[in-house]
């Protein structure tokens, strides 16, 4: 048992909490894990976010301007000629392209550092700044409205709801707009950034659920976004939204594997595999390490092991991004592997209606070959033996470094 294990001796590093978060390779997992989530998210921006160009309808894109301006729009139609508090150069309105996000990203950023830092403090003073947070956001919301409503019963004696006539002085609902719009603005924000929030919360608050929200919402979003894309849907409801194409084009990409079509939806999904893997490697090694007895924590050998599994492990993040692409790229080019055997019969009635089917190049054919060929891949299990076969290969590895050495 761990518990019964003796000290061989106390080395200069530990593995007690505050030690692992300063560590170089839990710091290089939780970097990672933001870039690869930052990163996933400019690029859905870039392949989802974009619209048609008609100004004057809205369009259910993931760009948060889209939103914030109609809304700035029907605020500046009205006789009071409202707008939104929020400056634009915070919120990314009136830039174009990825600088549409950047500024709301670096704050987000800024935010969950701060609340990373409040959660390592105690418990009573988390309680106190949450309690603040709380009771200032009361006070913007109503301080004003009911400030202005008792000082207006004081001095005319009566009472009164502060509801009445405009031009009375005794209607003060305006003094709840301004809070109001700045509340609505932070929602809007918050909704369209949530897989971002989420995620870096997750990352460096070490929450697994924050980034299975960061995941679930994700997909969501996606799955929306293909819903309300759909040809059906977008002639019925009239949407300003436009679709991925349903036809994929010629593979010129990636030495001729990939489609351009086809490119930012790979690398969605590699970035969202390395965001998912390696935030929950991290929460998972720190896991370990917390739950050792304390005689392990600071003992040299466990030290030493704890570093080789996080140093293995992100020679693996590299190495199974590398080889996940290689094989999604392959699959999705089986089609056209397909093609090449049946070409193989030339001459035969049947060879020709396949190679001019035009089933195989739509989006569902490519979709049925490449799992075609997945299944095939994940097959090769019970023949080749993988776990093996990377063993050897790591096991060269590790003598030609200590040779050179």
């Amino acid at each position: 048992m761990a518990e019964d294990v003796a000290i061989q001796g106390e080395g200069i590093e530990t593995l007690h909490l505050r030690v692992l978060r300063r560590k170089w390779q839990v710091l290089t997992l939780q970097i990672t894990a933001t870039i690869s989530l930052l990163w996933m998210y400019i690029i859905m921006t870039r392949t989802y976010g974009s619209c048609d160009p008609i100004d004057s309808m809205w369009c259910p894109a993931l760009d948060h301007t889209l939103t914030l301006s109609v809304i700035e729009q029907f605020l500046q139609a009205q006789p009071e000629s409202l707008s939104l508090p929020l400056p634009d150069w915070m919120t990314g309105m009136g830039n174009t392209g990825d600088g549409r996000y950047w500024m709301p990203l670096f704050v987000i950023s800024i935010l969950v550092a701060g609340w990373t830092i409040l959660g390592l403090q105690t418990t009573k003073l988390r309680r106190r700044v949450n309690m603040g947070i709380l009771g200032f956001a009361l006070l913007y919301l109503a301080g004003l409205f009911v400030i202005n409503w008792f000082l207006g019963m004081l001095f005319s004696f009566d009472l009164y709801l502060p509801f009445g006539q405009m031009d009375s002085g005794r209607n003060h609902v305006e003094h709840l707009v301004s809070p109001l719009l700045l509340y609505i603005q932070l929602f809007i924000l918050v909704f369209y950034f949530l897989p971002v929030i989420s995620g870096l919360l997750g990352i460096w608050g070490m929450s697994k659920s924050k980034i299975s929200w960061a995941i679930g919402s994700t997909i969501i979003y996606l799955g929306l976004h293909a819903l309300l894309s759909y040809e059906g849907v977008r002639s019925t409801l009239e949407l300003n939204l436009n679709a991925l194409p349903v036809q994929i084009g010629e593979a010129t990409e990636w030495g001729g594997l990939v489609a351009p079509e086809i490119v930012p939806l790979l690398i969605i999904g590699l970035f969202l595999m390395v965001f998912l893997e390696s935030g929950f490697a991290t929460i998972r090694y720190v896991e370990y390490a917390f739950k050792l007895p304390e005689s392990c924590k600071k003992d040299p050998e466990y030290v030493n092991q704890f570093d080789n599994i996080l140093n293995i492990h992100l020679q693996h993040t590299v190495g199974v991004t590398f080889f996940v692409g290689l094989v999604t790229a392959l699959a999705l080019k089986f089609d056209d592997l397909i093609v090449d055997l049946v070409s193989v019969f030339e001459g035969s009635q049947w060879s020709g209606q396949v190679k001019e089917s035009l089933e195989l190049q739509l989006t569902y054919g490519t979709v049925i070959s490449a799992l075609i060929f997945v299944i095939f891949i994940a097959g090769l299990r019970y023949i080749i033996p993988w776990p093996r076969i990377s063993g050897l290969i790591e096991k060269g590895i590790r003598q030609i470094r200590d040779q050179s050495a």
